[in-house]
């Protein structure tokens, strides 16, 4: 909807703009290069945000976690004192009696830990994640608070961030970052810090000798984490360009389609992913040291312990046997603490990286600001507008002057027109007039102030604008229009006073009419963009929109050029009705719409080329002239009819017009989203990690290796457990044996250190390896089925482009975090739990079975159940956050319409609406989801207490040795803290799970209108490249999503070769589509369509379309150079001499040329730096150069002022030569020499034949023609 601006950039302008991306920053770079790169500031920045209650919760939090973390310390020095009283029991200090009070004694210590352990943890993980819930909304209102605070020109340049991906992706990565893997990482810390203590009141010297893991573990984390986030910040850029280009794609599938540009737009998708992956794989040597590293310390710290504290026992510095295993047991505490640190911080760097590309947005100041409070707010408004020797270029192309010195004065309440040739600067006016950008000389009045010193709030409501290409949010009818009364003092009003207003505006604006007839009138909702209403239909709403707040000036521009003659008098009726006793000015390319302005301002080259009323500007045969003359029907030989009919016709017409019109066949209708859960698919978690693997064929070295390093990684936790039982047995022994013991079991112990450090470094960089190239296939794959998509899949108001671009933009990194580590380190995990059951069952099968079967399932299940809960609660939030993000994406896709309604306060307090949903049903869920995760994490307390009771009775009574004991119990209460870290991982595994379901569903899911190369047409036909002949019979056909409102009922038109056929008709009647059937953009529900006599169901569509071209009436342009985007319209390469007669053919080649860089000039994002006009030109290049045999024109021209229609008419004129032609058509001096006119009513055919024919029947064609005959008393 972008204001038409021819923009380009100057070659330096574009060199610095590719700096600028390449650090990442913004317009403005605010922040240093060096904190965006990376680094904890954004990190620490995010609990700003937080509020008090917020900070109470996390403070509890800390607590909680703090306490929680000491508690496996504790345990250690209770598991330490039974070590004692097993060896005392050995060596026969204690009688068996008293040896069971001791294990009855602290066992009961056990069930006290658990207790604790469970509670703390509920606390800590209940209310840091609702804390975070509550942080991370407010960080999201606040950016998008200051997306919506940005001035036009950062959304006009290429580094407007794109939105969704930021508040999808980054917002949810800030989420996880600030939730409970925080309070996991102070768990981590206390007990880290407690083990410590703990250990050094036991034994300080040994504890002393030990402690040389922890730096050496700390330096190589330290320096993974400092590389990996340098990586983070390098990909976050590269993912937000390809989310843009997503956007961008999505929004505009029909082009997509119609060009079959599928393959090309994933090429350019790809390069992006390509990108990523050449820096994703610089992580996998990081990953590969930062998990090795860890394991093979702590195992080398198990050898050095046993090493000294065999020495220190048998010397007698150290009393109790059970302090070695305290040391020890508390070292490795710590040393596992930082292991779960470890993943913790990963997450932690990417929230960090996440949070500073947020806040880069935020630290944009933005010259004029939206939502500042500063400004003179005068008390009342007449309306007077001077303008003053402006002076003004576009910010994106400083070099190009678009004013030059324009003067011009618009008295109030009267109506001043604008005209001249596109590109001219008359929309730029409306940009000035409502502040989107500043003038960079002179200056303009309202009321004598210049409107620099307005504020900007109480001046954007005084002044609405009407835009060419209206856009209307999703909602209902009466929220869109009551959208205009936001900001002003209207808002106050009680319900029913701001109905009545809503409904005054309507009717002035005519709109009462169809939407009388809509299902549920003022309450039909509209859906994305309101893809369902016709454009006249949406004009007149935003006509409504604009004046139901009463404005003192009134801006149109073009606002009647997308509609049909009888729109267009109803609506030109409505705008006349609306700006009587209003200053109005008026931008217009359709003469007839101005001629009674009370000043016509002729723009030409940026200043007033002449100026007067219609009749003086006639009188004086200067430029106006010949453009009213362009414009004229060809009707002279009617000219005595018409006149004399003009009196009592212009009455009737319009009630016949109300006839025609009112029949809109409910087009308002969205149906509430029914079907969106049956595409999906529901394999569950196990299913989809299977399919996902066997996907995977060409990465089976990866694999290979992954499972071998599964194998000898879970195999570690069993061959620990013999060792450890064997070195207690160790301290049982005589001195000297005591010491070769001991000396050969540390050894042991370092061997398995060396097996680890060679398990991890093939885990972390194979699985790296994987995980992105998982990631990669699968967003390309969700791109390509997105775009295989049918129409009807994008008409789902659940497939929104905003909802889809930020799918694209989460799953294949869910499927990524869970296809790399995450599923290498569950593997492992299972592995270490049968393993470590067979081997206590086979060692003490009494004790074995007892621990295994009494302990295992209970933890298997608390971690299950909390699978389960959290399933839910994920689907829910993404379903949440995907309409909040929607609603961002569409304000900002919208951004003028946003801004000159003033609705930025409005949409934000949606959106914090919106999102206060998520938080509060979020926290309900999440108080019992975490009740399961506290029992899943505390019951292997449980466990050891069952275990210890048991196996010291058994012990008393004869039955088990130390050894047999030690092996049983280390074995199984390891594997049951690995089986329990296992549901640490459930997240991924969820959300992995869903994404995996999502792409299985898009697979399954078959477009009605789909490629098969095997139909025909096929190569060895092109000889006969001839028109096309098109014929379609007694077709009838009804949107999916409205399947009883008929949209065209009955068709019968032969189409022959070469012909022009020209379809007019009242907006809403069904012919834009019968263009879309006649691309095969959908099928018809009854008769058929042929096209050289072969049904069009039975071709090819993409090579049916290679030989369709299309132009629509709101042109698609993409990212990149003019020359890529004409070169879009072939499938094969293209030379510059095919793009500069296409360039010719569209009459833009001369513009083209003058601009600094020609050809490569950069469209910018959607084509927002050209003009409408400009815009259409190269998407008639587009068409042109396929050579297409059928040439469909979708109101081709109604975007271009008299002089640029008139030379791409010319050009159209040309291009029909040799081709058959269909059009759409509001303007009838466009189509007036067409072969064939067929007149739509109600989707029906009313009347066809030529021009003359048409007039000579005095019918409905004749009628429109009056309205728009000029006055044709011109001088001759």
């Amino acid at each position: 909807m972008s204001l038409k601006k021819e923009k380009l950039q100057s070659p330096e302008r574009r060199k610095n703009d590719d700096a600028k991306r390449g650090t990442n920053s913004l317009d403005k770079s605010d922040v240093p290069a060096d904190e965006a790169e990376g680094g904890m500031n954004g990190y620490f920045r995010v609990f700003k945000y937080a509020d008090r209650k917020t900070w109470t919760l996390n403070i509890i939090a800390f607590v909680a976690a703090i306490a929680a973390g000491t508690l496996l310390p504790l345990m250690n020095l209770i598991f330490g004192k039974f070590v004692s009283t097993f060896t005392g029991f050995a060596t026969g200090a204690t009688t068996p009696a008293q040896f069971r009070s001791e294990v009855n004694k602290y066992t009961l210590y056990f069930l006290y830990l658990f207790v604790a352990k469970f509670g703390t943890v509920y606390i800590h993980s209940v209310f840091i994640s609702i804390a975070a819930i509550r942080t991370t909304k407010a960080l999201r209102i606040e950016f998008i608070k200051h997306i919506l605070r940005q001035n036009i020109a950062y959304f006009d340049s290429d580094s407007a961030a794109s939105v969704t991906t930021q508040v999808t992706t980054n917002g949810n990565d800030v989420n996880n970052g600030i939730s409970e893997k925080l309070t996991l990482t102070i768990q981590g810390l206390s007990t880290f810090v407690s083990a410590f203590i703990v250990a050094f009141i036991a034994q300080w010297k040994l504890t002393l000798i030990i402690i040389c893991i922890i730096p050496t573990i700390l330096i190589a984390v330290g320096m993974c984490i400092f590389v990996d986030s340098k990586n983070e910040a390098q990909l976050l850029p590269i993912f937000s360009k390809g989310g843009l280009l997503a956007e961008e794609v999505f929004s505009t599938v029909r082009t997509v389609h119609a060009f079959w540009l599928n393959p090309l737009l994933s090429r350019k998708y790809d390069k992006h992913l390509s990108d990523a992956v050449d820096i994703g794989l610089k992580k996998s040597p990081v990953y590969a040291v930062l998990f090795s590293t860890e394991f093979f310390c702590v195992y080398c710290g198990y050898g050095l312990a046993f090493w000294q504290g065999i020495r220190m026992y048998t010397s007698g510095e150290i009393k109790e046997s059970g302090d070695v295993f305290t040391v020890i047991l508390a070292v490795i505490a710590a040393a596992n603490a930082m292991t779960t640190i470890a993943p913790q911080i990963i997450v932690l760097t990417k929230a960090s990286s996440s949070a500073s590309e947020l806040f880069k947005t935020i630290d944009r100041k933005s010259e004029i600001d939206p939502l500042g409070e500063e400004g003179e707010v005068p008390t009342a408004c007449n309306g007077v507008i001077e303008i003053k020797d402006v002076a003004f270029a576009y910010p994106a192309r400083p070099d190009i002057t678009v004013l030059k010195g324009l003067t011009l004065s618009a008295p109030a309440h009267k109506t001043t027109a604008l005209v001249g040739s596109s590109g001219s600067g008359k929309s730029t006016i409306v940009g000035l007039l409502e502040r989107w950008y500043d003038q960079s000389s002179g200056t303009i009045y309202l009321d004598g102030t210049d409107i620099r010193e307005l504020n900007l709030t109480w001046l954007r409501t005084k002044i609405r604008l009407v835009q060419q290409e209206p856009v209307l949010f999703s909602g209902t009818v009466y929220d869109n229009v009551a959208s205009g009364l936001f900001g002003t003092d209207k808002a106050n009003l009680s319900q029913e006073e701001q109905r009545a207003l809503v409904k005054k505006a309507c009717n002035d604006a005519y709109a009462e009419e169809f939407i009388n007839q809509l299902p549920k009138g003022y309450d039909t909702q509209l859906g994305e963009r309101a893809m369902n209403l016709s454009g006249g239909q949406k004009q007149r709403l935003a006509i409504a929109r604009s004046i139901v707040s009463e404005p003192t000036v009134l801006l149109l521009d073009e606002a009647t050029s997308a509609l049909d003659p009888k729109a267009e008098k109803i609506v030109q009726l409505a705008l006349d009705r609306v700006s009587k006793d209003r200053t109005t000015i008026v931008i217009a390319h359709k003469l007839s719409t101005i001629r009674n302005a009370d000043n016509i301002a002729l723009i030409s080259d940026g200043v007033v080329g002449e100026q007067g009323t219609h009749d003086k500007l006639l009188a004086d045969d200067g430029a106006y002239t010949r453009l009213v003359r362009a414009q004229d029907l060809d009707q002279a030989q009617d000219e005595e009819h018409l006149d004399e009919d003009n009196a009592d016709n212009a009455d009737n017409a319009v009630e016949d017009v109300v006839l025609v019109q009112t029949q809109t066949q409910a087009s308002g209708v969205v149906p509430e989203a029914k079907r969106s859960d049956n595409d999906g698919m529901n394999y569950n978690l196990v299913k989809c990690i299977f399919i996902v693997l066997k996907e995977q064929g060409d990465l089976w070295k990866c694999f290979v290796v992954l499972g071998l390093a599964c194998l000898f990684g879970g195999a570690t936790y069993p061959a620990q457990a013999i060792l450890f039982s064997r070195v207690v047995e160790a301290f049982q022994l005589p001195a000297g044996r005591a010491v070769t013991q001991g000396d050969f079991y540390s050894l042991m112990f370092f061997i398995v250190a060396l097996g680890n450090l060679a398990v991890y470094a093939a885990v972390g960089w194979t699985s790296n390896i994987v995980a992105q190239q998982v990631a990669r296939k699968y967003r390309r794959e969700i791109f390509d089925l997105i775009l295989k998509q049918d129409m009807s899949f994008f008409d789902d108001q659940t497939n929104a482009s905003g909802a889809l671009a930020s799918n694209l933009s989460s799953y294949p990194d869910n499927l990524r975090e869970l296809m790399g580590f995450n599923l290498m380190l569950i593997c492992i995990n299972v592995v270490n739990v049968v393993s470590s059951s067979i081997l206590a069952i086979a060692v003490g099968w009494k004790l074995g079975l007892v621990v295994v079967f009494g302990a295992l399932p209970l933890i298997v299940f608390a971690g299950y159940l909390r699978i389960r809960l959290e399933f839910k609660l994920e689907e829910l939030t993404g379903k949440r956050f995907a309409s909040s993000a929607a609603l961002a994406s569409e304000a900002v896709s919208a951004i003028r319409t946003v801004s000159s309604l003033a609705l930025e306060r409005h949409i934000l307090a949606r959106y914090q609406d919106r999102l206060h949903g998520v938080a509060r049903d979020g926290i309900k869920a999440l108080a019992w989801t975490m009740f399961w995760y506290a029992l899943s994490q505390s019951v292997s307390f449980l466990a050891m207490a069952l275990g210890f009771w048991y196996g010291g009775r058994l012990i008393s009574y004869g039955e088990y040795t130390t050894t047999q004991f030690f092996t049983v119990f280390i074995g199984v209460i390891f594997s049951g803290e690995a089986a329990a870290a296992f549901f640490a991982y459930t997240t991924s595994l969820t959300k992995s799970a869903t994404a995996a379901n999502y792409v299985f569903g898009l697979r399954r899911r078959q477009p009605a209108v789909q490629e098969d190369p095997s139909k025909p047409p096929f190569e060895d036909e092109q000889d006969k490249k001839g028109p096309a002949h098109l014929e379609i019979q007694d077709v009838s056909f009804a949107y999916e999503s409205r399947p009883h409102a008929k949209v065209l009922q009955g068709i019968d038109v032969d189409v022959k070769p070469g012909q022009f056929v020209a379809c007019v008709g009242a907006s809403g009647c069904g012919k834009s589509t019968l263009i879309s059937l006649a691309i095969r953009f959908y099928d018809p529900v009854t008769g058929r369509i042929t096209c050289d006599d072969r049904p069009l169901k039975k071709l090819c569509p993409r090579k049916y379309r290679r030989e369709v071209a299309l132009v629509q009436q709101e042109p698609a342009l993409y990212q990149g150079s003019v020359r890529d985007n004409i070169a879009m319209g072939m499938e094969t390469d293209v030379t510059d001499a095919q793009i500069e007669t296409a360039a010719k053919q569209s009459n833009i080649s001369d513009f083209i040329t003058s601009l600094p860089e020609g050809f490569a000039t950069m469209c910018g994002s959607r084509g927002t730096q050209l003009s409408g006009g400009q815009r259409q030109r190269i998407a008639i290049a587009r068409a042109l150069i396929r050579e297409p045999r059928l040439l469909l024109l979708d109101e081709a021209t109604s975007a271009l002022d008299t002089e640029s229609e008139r030379v791409v008419q010319a050009a159209l004129e040309q291009a029909k030569s040799g081709r058959t032609t269909i059009a759409v058509a509001h303007r009838l001096s466009t189509i007036k020499d067409a072969d064939m006119i067929i007149v739509f009513a109600k989707g029906r055919i009313v009347e066809s034949g030529t021009h003359h024919d048409l007039l000579a029947k005095r019918g409905v064609y004749y009628e429109m023609c009056l309205g728009q005959s000029l006055d044709r008393i011109i001088p001759a």
